[in-house]
């Protein structure tokens, strides 16, 4: 009876160690390297998840994107903007997006239940339905500056940890293959060459971004024009308690759907003409005759013709 027991005592101890052993290498499975766990936080549909999950949160950052042309005759002028954003979210997934730049635009976004208020800069606030997608494609507008700047210059980025979820970036002596699936608008990245690169990142514990800052000068070549640019975007994530309220806001007025009601008021116009009446014809004398076709005066079908007209010149006699 006592080797019986430890027997099973002795299996038992040996499942728990298999288990203890799976779930332990499941885990090891899972860490991801640096530059894949900042690939994946950087997403902005990511971002957006990860603000969410916070149940209140306040995301800011300013972006700086800068491009001239490189050795030509215009090779002093800046084409440069630089963006400041900053986007609210509540427990109940209520927003306000804020954007401005220093081209003296910008645009503000607020969401209520089922509800968009949206205001250019200087300008009033027009309120109507809110229309999926349209409400996520705000908000990922809003945090797209940081992953716009790690995908312009991904494959010259160099990863490495710098304590609990931070990361240092710097300049990799050799830069990634580029990707395969490169669109036409994005084939002008393949070119890029980074003279300088610095940044940093932090990430919480489920993966979301907390801080993220990237530096960058480089050089490339778009429609076969050498081009010098420069990036500059730095982001941070902080908790904020306080909801979001729908500002004052005007309706948007019901817009009149004049395709429609012509449509409708013309639509015999498009079909099938009616036939014309038969032309007069000119007989000999110039009198003028019109043959149709109708019941005589006995009622038979046979042919009706009208009395003559009169020549020109004379009267008829009553």
């Amino acid at each position: 009876m006592r080797r019986s027991f430890s027997r099973k005592r002795t299996v038992t101890s040996l499942l728990l160690v298999a288990a203890w052993s799976s779930c332990a290498r499941g885990k090891r499975d899972e860490v991801q390297p640096p530059d894949q766990e900042l690939d994946a936080a950087l997403q902005p549909a990511a971002l957006v998840s990860a603000l969410r999950r916070l149940s209140g949160a306040h995301f800011h950052a300013t972006a700086t994107f800068r491009v001239n042309a490189a050795g030509g005759p215009d090779a002093g002028a800046k084409d440069a903007i630089t963006t400041t954003t900053d986007l609210w979210i509540d427990k109940h997934g209520n927003f306000r997006l804020a954007e401005s730049n220093d081209q003296d635009g910008g645009r503000e976004v607020v969401r209520v239940g089922g509800e968009l208020a949206v205001a250019l800069r200087y300008g009033k606030f027009i309120r109507r339905p809110a229309q999926d997608p349209e409400p996520q494609r705000f908000l990922e507008e809003g945090v797209g500056a940081p992953s716009a700047a790690w995908d312009t210059v991904r494959r010259f980025v160099e990863v490495v940890p710098a304590g609990s979820r931070a990361f240092r970036l710097s300049q990799a002596a050799d830069p990634r293959p580029t990707s395969a699936a490169a669109t036409p608008l994005r084939k002008w990245r393949e070119t890029v060459e980074v003279q300088t690169l610095v940044g940093d990142a932090r990430l919480d514990a489920s993966g979301g971004l907390q801080a993220f800052s990237l530096a960058s000068h480089f050089r490339a070549v778009r429609d076969g024009t050498p081009i010098e640019g420069e990036i500059a975007v730095a982001a941070i994530v902080d908790a904020v308690l306080a909801p979001v309220i729908m500002p004052a806001a005007e309706t948007l007025p019901a817009r009149q759907r004049t395709i429609l009601e012509e449509r409708a008021l013309l639509s015999g116009l498009g079909g099938r003409a009616p036939l014309l009446a038969p032309s007069p014809k000119i007989g000999a004398g110039g009198r003028r005759s019109v043959e149709g076709v109708g019941s005589g005066q006995d009622g038979s079908k046979q042919p009706h013709r009208p009395a003559k007209l009169p020549a020109a010149g004379k009267q008829e006699t009553p």
